[in-house]
């Protein structure tokens, strides 16, 4: 990836993780890389293609950070705890709630190619927490796949909104006791 491409999509995600989808224009983006609007179109052709690329670069980076389910003969409510770990120092770098909870917020009105992105993001969480459980059974499995993610992306906007990590600390103390 070009260093252009990439301090494109830093910009991008500062702007968004700000104020949201609407808070991030090409203009503002080109000023904070220090080149042409024109510059920004030419690596991503409309605001969707930008946004969705920060998204799914987002998504790549967590993914890749959070590795498979139950490596290492870890337990799950080890991997619970590092998976709650990975929201935390996300929090911690940036003060920030997560890039994929914020666009959700927005959902309604982002562009279908934004909005997949988003989607495809919660979806691989709950997939990865579903192996967690898997010996529960399918629904079991996904009903404390999709609490845990929903419990996070909630306790990671409200340390964001009154900046203090307790809120996710919290959560994650109730969620890895609750692990069995």
């Amino acid at each position: 990836m070009s260093d252009t491409r990439t301090q494109i999509l830093d910009a991008a995600e500062k702007f968004i993780r700000r104020g949201g989808y609407n808070d991030c224009s090409f203009r503002e983006v080109a000023v904070a890389v220090g080149i042409k609007s024109a510059s920004v179109h030419h690596h991503f052709p409309a605001k969707q293609d930008l946004a969705a690329a920060v998204a799914l670069r987002y998504a790549e980076n967590f993914l890749a950070i959070l590795g498979q389910p139950l490596s290492a003969g870890a337990t799950p409510r080890d991997e619970i705890a590092r998976y709650c770990a990975l929201f935390r120092s996300a929090f911690i770098a940036g003060g920030r709630a997560c890039l994929c909870g914020i666009l959700s917020n927005e959902s309604a009105l982002l562009p279908e190619l934004v909005k997949s992105e988003v989607v495809a993001f919660a979806q691989a969480n709950v997939a990865w927490l579903e192996q967690l459980f898997a010996g529960e059974g399918v629904e079991t499995a996904r009903r404390k796949a999709r609490f845990i993610y929903s419990a996070m992306q909630g306790a990671m906007a409200a340390s964001a909104l009154n900046q203090d990590v307790r809120w996710l600390d919290d959560v994650t103390e109730w969620i890895v006791r609750g692990v069995h």
